[in-house]
């Protein structure tokens, strides 16, 4: 027989280069923004979560990382034949200690959405998305045990330090809880979220 698969969902991966230096750079800046900003906002974050103000793209001192965001962006336009032009339409810092996660969610109004990793202890939570469409999601057969990942209903991800991962903004997904639960910053799983819009 012939077979083709329909409707695909592209999830990209990328990982900086040297990124251990980069990092500990935003580090500094996202700590410097809690101290001075303690309640955030409440989005989806959940637990001890801190959620940045929206305006991150803004700040000068995150312009380095924002210019790879957007070579990444522009890169899976190209490959999902997306039509430029691309704005960053905002973007912000996520603090999760232990306990905390981020709830399942999507993005409106958006194109692309994503993460960066800057700080992952152990344990500290999976991004996971699910599969969009509503039909697997009302009728789910048994099935034998060694599924493919593309038939896979929930597909989780290990969160990797220097390392952007987008998905279109439509798509549900969230984070696992924290369960680290090494003392102070150590715990701390510290990431930006962004989203890109077509102009």
């Amino acid at each position: 027989m012939n077979r083709k698969i329909l409707f695909p969902t592209p999830v990209y991966f990328k990982d900086l280069p040297n990124s251990k230096e980069f990092n500990k750079y935003l580090f500094k800046h996202i700590k410097a923004w809690k101290k001075a900003d303690p309640e955030g906002e409440k989005k989806t974050n959940s637990g001890f979560g801190w959620h940045s103000k929206t305006d991150m793209n803004k700040k000068q001192e995150f312009n380095l990382l924002t210019e790879e965001l957007f070579k990444m962006a522009e890169e899976c336009n190209k490959d999902y034949f997306i039509q430029p032009k691309l704005g960053l339409g905002n973007m912000w810092a996520n603090i999760n200690p232990t306990y905390s996660y981020n709830k399942t969610h999507t993005h409106p109004n958006s194109l692309w959405s994503g993460v960066y990793y800057i700080k992952v202890p152990k344990n500290s939570g999976k991004l996971f998305i699910e599969d969009p469409r509503p039909g697997p999601n009302t009728y789910m057969p048994r099935r034998i045990d060694t599924l493919p990942e593309q038939l896979w209903r929930i597909v989780a991800y290990e969160p990797v330090e220097g390392r952007m991962i987008f998905f279109p903004s439509w798509l549900s997904h969230g984070v696992d809880i924290n369960l680290n639960t090494d003392k102070g910053e150590k715990n701390w799983r510290i990431s930006v979220s962004f989203n890109f819009i077509q102009i």
